[in-house]
C-alpha cells in the first residue's frame, strides 16, 4: 500500500474536494436528516455502553438512537468533532484522509460525502467505503460516479487491496451500487439498524481490484 497523500479528484459532473469547515456545516444539515442517516450512521458503540444497552433488544436500540440523534442534532455539540475531523484530514491522518467532500462541477454546491477508510481489525490495506448525499440530488448516478472515481484513485494510487462493506438489507439503493461496483455478495450481519419494531439485518460486500475493473464484464 502506498501511503500518498490525498488529493482533489474530478469526474463528468462531480469535484470530489478535501474537506475544508467552510462546507461542514451544510454537510451536517445533511446528515441529519433521517432519512440519509438511519443507515448511514449505526449508533456509536459508546451510547449503548456508557446508557448500559444492549443491541439485542429492540427497546434498547430506539433509546440508543434517540440519545444519539438528540447529540447529533446539536450543531454546537458537533462542531468540535467537525473541526477535529478537519484538523486531522489536513495533517493527513489515515483514520480520516481518504475523505472527500462531493460538490457539483464548477460549483459550491455541496451534496454529500465519500469516505474509503481503515475497518476495525483489519490490516491497513482492506478498507471500507460508504457515501451520503443529499436526498434532492439521490437518484442521479452521482453516489455511484464518485465511489467508481474513489476506488479507482485508492485501487491504482494508494494500491489498497480489498474493500469490506455492508449496507442493510432494506437499504436497496446502496447495495446496488455496490454490486454495481463489481462488489461480491459475501453474507448477512446483525446490525444495530431497526425499523419499526424489527431489528435488521446487512448484507455483506466485498470488494478488489480485478472484481472492480471486471464489473462491466459480468
Amino acid at each position: 500500500m502506498n501511503k500518498i497523500n490525498s488529493k482533489d479528484l474530478y469526474t463528468n459532473r462531480l469535484e470530489l474536494r478535501i474537506p475544508k469547515m467552510e462546507e461542514q456545516h451544510r454537510l451536517w444539515e445533511i446528515l441529519i436528516v433521517e432519512n440519509i442517516n438511519q443507515y448511514y450512521f449505526p449508533t456509536p458503540d459508546r451510547i449503548f455502553a456508557k446508557n448500559n444497552l444492549s443491541k439485542d433488544k429492540i427497546e434498547d436500540l430506539k433509546k440508543a438512537r434517540k440519545i444519539f440523534m438528540e447529540q447529533l442534532s446539536d450543531w454546537k455539540r458537533q462542531e468540535p468533532f467537525y473541526k477535529k475531523k478537519i484538523k486531522l484530514i489536513q495533517t493527513q491522518d489515515d483514520s480520516q484522509k481518504y475523505t472527500w467532500s462531493i460538490f457539483l462541477k464548477g460549483t459550491n454546491t455541496v451534496i454529500g460525502q465519500i469516505t474509503c477508510q481503515p475497518k476495525d481489525n483489519e490490516l491497513e490495506n482492506i478498507r471500507d467505503i460508504g457515501w451520503y448525499i443529499d436526498a434532492n440530488y439521490q437518484r442521479k448516478g452521482y453516489a455511484t460516479e464518485a465511489a467508481i472515481k474513489v476506488l479507482d484513485f485508492m485501487f491504482n494510487e494508494v494500491e489498497i487491496t480489498d474493500i469490506k462493506t455492508s449496507a442493510a438489507e432494506i437499504n436497496y439503493g446502496s447495495w446496488k451500487i455496490m454490486e454495481k461496483l463489481g462488489f461480491e455478495f459475501i453474507g448477512k450481519k446483525k446490525s444495530t439498524y431497526y425499523k419499526d419494531d424489527e431489528i435488521l439485518v446487512c448484507k455483506e460486500y466485498h470488494g478488489n481490484k480485478e472484481l472492480f475493473l471486471n464489473r462491466n464484464n459480468s
